[in-house]
């Protein structure tokens, strides 16, 4: 030990009698430890950028989520307050089609009058032959289970909420209720938020012709967006998104926005498509910003002292 120290300060005193060697060592030490010095410090801030990314991935995925339970919620609410009309209930076991669609017809009146212009609801009759009823209504009325999901349904894909209407254990109906996929746009744009629906193509031959006129563009070749509920730039952009690099880390961060996105599957568990939400990294105060300004700060204040102690020595 007092052998290398003596031989330290061997080194150091004839470096400083040749004061070039002297200030060509300090130099050359000096930049490789800004180098080393930059780099411990950009991967700490790149670490801590990552972590408050993940930290507004954890919020954008719990605010859909809950989204998605309190549409639940809202539709039971819904469902309890029909399931108390007697007359509508008794047309619906004898198949009274002229009553249910009176009841129906007001209804979804009545939410367009509310402001929920993609609320609706429908009544199914297992007394009913004429009409072919699809593969989810046959599931209630011989299961007698409730069901809340998502389905993609000949005019567009929604969520929806099946209740099997009950006389003496014996299912006599199904009451349905549904809202578009693309409702929660008005509700997430009033908290200040992004959004959009992508459609999984491969879902696009059960819409109907009507549906799919014109209304629809392809992202990729993997997903679609109806174009006509979304005139923002938050959807525009999209197609400029890395879609494998997105569902790998279920978000997304370019010049413009920062991106979450959650996959949804139907009440059959089949893949439907994405939810996409997020914000504008120009918003004030918002996440990115103040991650982007904390590494920034953080960046400068490291380099200043780096910079500070190498003058220091010279």
């Amino acid at each position: 030990m007092f052998t290398f120290i003596k031989r330290l300060q061997e080194l150091l005193a004839h470096l400083k009698k040749h004061k070039g060697l002297w200030f060509t060592t300090l130099f050359v030490i000096s930049i490789i430890g800004i180098f080393i010095s930059m780099y411990v410090i950009m991967t700490m801030t790149d670490r801590v950028s990552q972590k408050v990314y993940q930290s507004m991935l954890d919020s954008y995925e719990l605010k859909l989520n809950t989204k998605i339970e309190t549409k639940q919620e809202e539709f039971k609410k819904i469902a309890a307050v029909i399931a108390q009309d007697e007359l509508l209930l008794s047309a619906i076991e004898t198949n009274n089609i002229a009553v249910m669609e009176k009841f129906k017809k007001s209804l979804n009146e009545e939410f367009i009058k509310s402001g929920f212009t993609s609320l609706s609801v429908d009544f199914a009759s297992a007394a009913n032959k004429d009409k072919p009823l699809r593969n989810t209504i046959n599931t209630i009325l011989s299961s007698k289970r409730t069901l809340f999901g998502a389905e993609v349904l000949d005019s567009g894909a929604f969520f929806v909420y099946l209740i099997p209407l009950q006389k003496n254990e014996v299912v006599y109906g199904v009451l349905e209720i549904k809202e578009s996929v693309n409702a929660f746009k008005t509700e997430l744009t009033k908290e200040g938020s992004q959004y959009l629906f992508l459609l999984d193509r491969k879902m696009l031959p059960i819409l109907s012709l009507e549906e799919k006129a014109d209304k629809y563009k392809e992202i990729n070749e993997n997903y679609a967006l109806k174009q006509v509920e979304y005139n923002t730039k938050f959807a525009s952009t999209i197609s400029e998104v890395d879609f494998e690099k997105l569902k790998q880390l279920k978000y997304a961060l370019d010049g413009n926005y920062f991106r979450v996105v959650k996959k949804i599957t139907d009440i059959n568990g089949v893949d439907i498509g994405l939810m996409v939400s997020g914000e504008s990294i120009e918003a004030s105060g918002g996440f990115v910003n103040i991650a982007g300004d904390m590494t920034n700060t953080v960046t400068t204040v490291a380099l200043g002292l780096v910079i500070s102690i190498i003058l220091f020595l010279f």
